[in-house]
């Protein structure tokens, strides 16, 4: 089992303002004896709705209470959305969320992910697009299980749906700062209010800032604090009212990372002998060079003695433009998108002063148009729906290099002084078109139907090229060059859709069933090590759909006079051709990684959101996680580092010490904790009372 216990880990002062008491997140204004959970609002459904009324599996998370919790990057949300992980990679290239133990973490850019991020209702092509900083935010919704009759592309495990502020009527300013362990330092500011008659804006802008606390001794590395935090980036909003029936907003931003990042540590030198060492051969050379250079592996360690540098440098930015006209009680919208996404990295894996990886880096450049026509119809009528047109296109384009020596120097088959060296390039083409709607009818006053269809095309195309780095004598071990540009090409056309029943015991109290299949579209496997399907030819690999089926249960209640919100869900997935990383024979035999379907996947559990107000100024939350995901079946899984071989470790199929694959039939999925559980003991002060000035004190442990 694995666990994570979230609660109770903290207790600090979070709030002292000289401008009055401020009503919390989940509070509604007023005094405290008349104390209420406030009503969230969300759109998870794509039109505005009440959170207790939405028949999903949501956790919405508002700004002022990420500020609260000082989460102010992507990779902390899982702390507050249960059933959420992150797997930070080495770049956001290779970074990834799961939801309910459902996720994509390859080294591939012809492979989609299985959680859509969506900032303003804009889906990112890919997900590190979207892995920066929150800044200016309204809310966040996580919304888990399929979702890809609304939101289409890449939803097929859930949506993480990021909201930001609007412009406001009145004019309004704020100013946040913080400061932490290793100089973390954390600005933000926004301005905001009327233009001129019936136009207002918002503009913000964040910088935040921490030193390394990965120490690099060798005396002649490049840099000495490596793993720091260095993003910067704007927002800027122009709301236009023309009149009682249209109005247009036009976003633009623009956010940058820039710095040394990436750096793994040094936990245990493997053991001698087969399968372990140099490409296996049982030659310990990182262990005892690390140690020589005053290293000490272990779960502590934080030194390494690189000789090249980390990089880590992003930009992200675009625009949109969302218009709504009323045409008597329907709304159309219409929401216009251009975005890009540039990466480059660069790390030495290798982690000692030798030219093992002298160069392990990656240049990608990713734009995308999206185009969105949604119909709302009346919301008042016993029949609403929701009815929608969808394009888009993505085009990738990513260069990398790894060149060294692979350590063939020491194994005497690279003379000294020579290098060996792979450069990649490669691009992905991506074109997705749909039609979708959802529905919901009264069968009764209080029974409602729902069903959501959604009808898609998906066309990608690939091609890459393999030749040897300029200097270097040969390409680089387990890789090899392309006479002729590798190509492939997949089209599909698939159904989305979603059933369910929700039942209103009364206002306050509903429950809902529903059922839902999902897709993620077919992929184009692509690398530095990927080879075409058939010796001497150009076509390159690729894998079928992925494709889950999820049935959902929960109940939404709010009780004691609205002082107590619950909300449960449970849930069972089935995920038929789920794509996975595998290895698979490369040149001269040595393992790969690639891509593969994996067979099947099954995930259930329960979800759990508990919020009471027991007493003046308290307030007590708690939210649950509990997600068994494991493989039915999936014969060809990639070994860890230093597995053993044996029946319940890695397969040796040659006889030779070295396992070669591992069978993980009924074995729980990576990135799948058994149980998240966190907590949330709030306590406020109102001290306008004794002096009007003086504002407010909020005491929080989390």
């Amino acid at each position: 089992m694995q666990e994570r216990l979230l609660a109770g880990a903290a207790v600090a002062v979070l709030g002292l303002t000289g401008f009055g008491p401020a009503a919390s997140a989940q509070e509604e204004d007023g005094v405290q004896e008349n104390r209420r959970l406030k009503t969230v609002t969300i759109t998870a459904q794509r039109v505005e709705q009440n959170l207790q009324a939405v028949p999903i599996s949501v956790t919405a998370i508002s700004g002022a209470a990420l500020e609260a919790r000082q989460i102010d990057s992507f990779d902390q949300l899982q702390y507050v959305a249960p059933g959420l992980s992150f797997n930070a990679g080495i770049n956001a290239r290779q970074s990834a969320s799961t939801i309910r133990g459902i996720g994509t973490s390859l080294f591939n850019i012809g492979i989609e992910g299985s959680v859509a991020i969506a900032v303003d209702g804009v889906v990112m092509g890919r997900e590190g697009a979207g892995i920066f900083d929150f800044s200016d935010v309204e809310r966040v919704e996580v919304l888990r299980g399929p979702q890809g009759t609304l939101f289409g592309k890449n939803a097929s495990a859930g949506v993480i749906s990021i909201v930001t502020k609007d412009p406001t009527d009145e004019l309004a300013a704020e100013f946040n700062a913080s400061y932490g362990s290793f100089n973390e330092t954390s600005l933000s500011a926004a301005v905001s209010g009327p233009l001129a008659d019936g136009v207002s804006g918002r503009i913000s802008g964040y910088s935040n800032t921490r030193d390394g606390y990965i120490t690099n001794i060798n005396p002649n590395a490049p840099q000495k604090d490596i793993n720091e935090r260095n993003e910067h980036g704007f927002r800027g909003k122009l709301k236009f009212d023309g009149s009682d029936t249209f109005d247009l907003t036009l976003g633009a931003d623009y956010s940058k990372r820039d710095q040394a990042s990436g750096a793994l540590t040094l936990r245990s030198a493997s053991s001698p002998g087969v399968g372990t060492g140099l490409l296996g051969y049982g030659v310990q050379v990182v262990g005892p060079v690390s140690a020589f250079s005053g290293i000490v592996a272990g779960p502590d360690n934080k030194q390494i003695a690189s000789d090249a540098a980390f990089t880590s440098e992003m930009e992200s930015y675009g625009g949109y433009a969302e218009a709504n006209q009323k045409f008597g009680d329907f709304d159309l919208v219409s929401l216009t998108a251009y975005r890009e996404w540039k990466s480059l990295d660069n790390n030495d894996a290798d982690l000692i002063p030798r030219r093992f990886l002298a160069v392990n880096s990656g240049d990608l450049s990713q734009n995308q148009f999206s185009q969105e026509f949604r119909l709302v119809s009346p919301r008042n009528q016993p029949l609403t729906y929701t009815l929608g047109a969808y394009y888009f296109h993505q085009e990738m384009d990513q260069a990398n290099t790894q060149s060294g020596t692979a350590g063939l120097d020491i194994l005497g088959a690279l003379p000294a002084g020579l290098l060996l060296g792979t450069d990649l390039v490669s691009t992905v083409e991506e074109t997705n078109m749909a039609l979708f709607g959802q529905a919901e009818y009264e069968l009764t006053d209080k029974l409602t139907a729902i069903a959501g269809l959604r009808v898609l095309n998906s066309d990608i195309s690939a091609d890459l090229s393999r030749s040897v780095t300029p200097g270097a004598v040969g390409p680089f071990a387990g890789q090899s060059v392309t006479a002729s540009p590798l190509t492939g090409n997949t089209e599909d056309t698939a159904l989305v859709w979603r059933l369910g029943l929700q039942y209103f015991v009364n206002d306050d109290v509903n429950v809902f069933t529903t059922v839902s299949r999902g897709y993620k579209s077919a992929g184009i496997v692509s690398g530095l090590t990927i080879n075409a399907t058939e010796v001497g030819g150009t076509e390159l690999p690729t894998v079928d759909p992925e494709v889950p089926t999820q049935l959902e249960a929960g109940i939404r209640a709010v009780s004691l006079d609205g002082r107590l919100v619950t909300n449960f869900t449970a849930f069972r997935s089935e995920i038929d051709d789920f794509q996975a990383q595998a290895l698979v024979p490369g040149p001269a035999g040595i393992p790969i990684f690639s891509v593969t379907n994996a067979g099947s996947v099954e995930t259930y559990g329960l979800e759990g959101d508990v919020t009471l107000l027991p007493m003046d100024g308290l307030t007590l939350s708690t939210s649950f996680a509990y997600t068994h995901a494991t493989f039915d079946s999936f014969s060809e899984a990639p070994c860890y580092t230093l597995q053993p071989v044996g029946p319940d470790g890695c397969v040796d199929t040659n006889a030779d010490g070295r396992g070669e694959y591992q069978k993980l039939d009924g074995k729980t999925l990576a990135q799948s904790p058994e149980w998240i559980i966190n907590g949330l003991a709030r306590y406020d002060f109102d001290l306008t009372q004794k002096c009007p000035s003086s504002g407010n004190l909020r005491l929080q442990a989390a």
